[in-house]
């Protein structure tokens, strides 16, 4: 018998399992902290989630409320656009109230572990 990537994983001891199915790395400007988002489809949907190496925080901004389920989409580029943009509004918010970027504002997210 054959079995595909889906059935190999259907046994009931097995949890979340996730495929892996890329990654993107970028750098807010003047901060050095690379920043890494990988994305992952869990195997029985259709969605896509991703999982990012640091959060934005900036204590003197207040974070924009988060989407809902910000961290899944249907499309890589959704997906993308949704996590970029709340990192980058926030940046922007700050920089538009004349803070100067600085590497503390990432905080290295302890569930996201580099391969």
């Amino acid at each position: 018998m054959s079995w595909s990537r889906e059935e190999a994983l259907t046994d009931p001891a097995v949890r979340e399992a996730m495929m892996f199915t890329s990654e993107f790395r970028f750098r807010l400007r003047d901060i050095s902290t690379e920043i890494i988002l990988r994305l992952y489809r869990p195997l029985h949907s259709g969605r896509l989630v991703v999982r990012r190496s640091h959060d934005l925080s900036i204590p003197q901004v207040a974070a924009p409320a988060p989407a809902a389920r910000a961290d899944e989409s249907d499309s890589e580029g959704d997906a993308l656009h949704l996590v970029v943009d709340e990192m980058v509004s926030l940046y922007n918010t700050a920089r538009a109230q004349g803070l100067t970027p600085d590497a503390s504002w990432l905080t290295p997210n302890k569930n996201f572990r580099d391969l």
